[in-house]
């Protein structure tokens, strides 16, 4: 869609919802206006509500990430990959003498998938190997990193965040390289040039850049969270 398709398009449901809104238990018809920069605020935010739910396997139709061809198509113009390298720990306190830090690239928005490659170490056989690595908290590292089950072993190296887009991944071996796919946050949908204003640091008018399919739910969510905020519930036999 255009961007004056998402508007005409947002007004048309707008009014559809609206004359159907109600305030507890009773009905009532309201005309509802918007401006063009309160419309991008609401379809921006239901675009990011979108995607983290396909994301976290929270939406209704779809199961999880990557659980469906449908999922993948949808997200693929936000996958992106990268092999990072360790990289300096001046002023990093670590948690452990044998972890390594790494540079998240800063457009990251949700990983998706993570695995590290052995460098030299003492047990040559294992250099170049690729081990999977699994992201937990400071407080279950703490129970587990003795554990050889659950601690870092030489098929698993595990990754803790910290501050700044770096994380820091303890391993039993050296890792020469970590590799991380994710997913990158959608640009903003802005229906309009903003003077004075701008919705995550874009303020020039620009159009949905996901598959055409998602268009549609985007708006419809748009419009109930723009319904939501004016204190609106709708009827879920719309």
């Amino acid at each position: 869609m255009t961007t004056q398709e998402f508007s005409n398009t947002f007004d048309a449901l707008l009014n559809s919802f609206g004359s159907k809104a109600v305030f507890g238990d009773q009905a009532s018809h309201h005309e509802i206006v918007l401006d063009e920069y309160e419309k991008s605020v609401f379809l921006t935010e239901a675009q990011e509500e979108l995607i983290t739910s396909y994301y976290n396997g929270r939406n209704s139709n779809l199961l999880s990430f990557e659980k469906t061809e449908e999922v993948r198509r949808y997200l693929s113009s936000l996958i992106r990959t990268a092999e990072l390298t360790p990289t300096s720990e001046s002023g990093i306190k670590k948690l452990d003498s044998n972890s390594q830090i790494f540079a998240l690239p800063e457009e990251v928005w949700f990983i998706t998938y993570e695995a590290g490659t052995l460098g030299s170490n003492s047990d040559g056989c294992l250099s170049g190997k690729a081990i999977e690595v699994t992201p937990v908290t400071q407080d279950y590292f703490h129970r587990v990193k003795k554990n050889p089950f659950r601690g870092p072993s030489k098929k698993r190296a595990l990754r803790l965040d910290l501050e700044d887009k770096k994380v820091e991944i303890v391993s039993k071996y050296t890792l020469s390289k970590y590799i991380v796919r994710y997913i990158v946050k959608p640009a903003p949908i802005v229906l309009s040039s903003l003077d004075g204003l701008s919705i995550n640091g874009v303020s020039t008018a620009q159009t949905c850049e996901l598959e055409e399919s998602l268009h549609r739910p985007i708006l419809e969510l748009a419009v109930k969270l723009a319904l939501q905020s004016k204190g609106i519930n709708i009827k879920d036999n719309n």
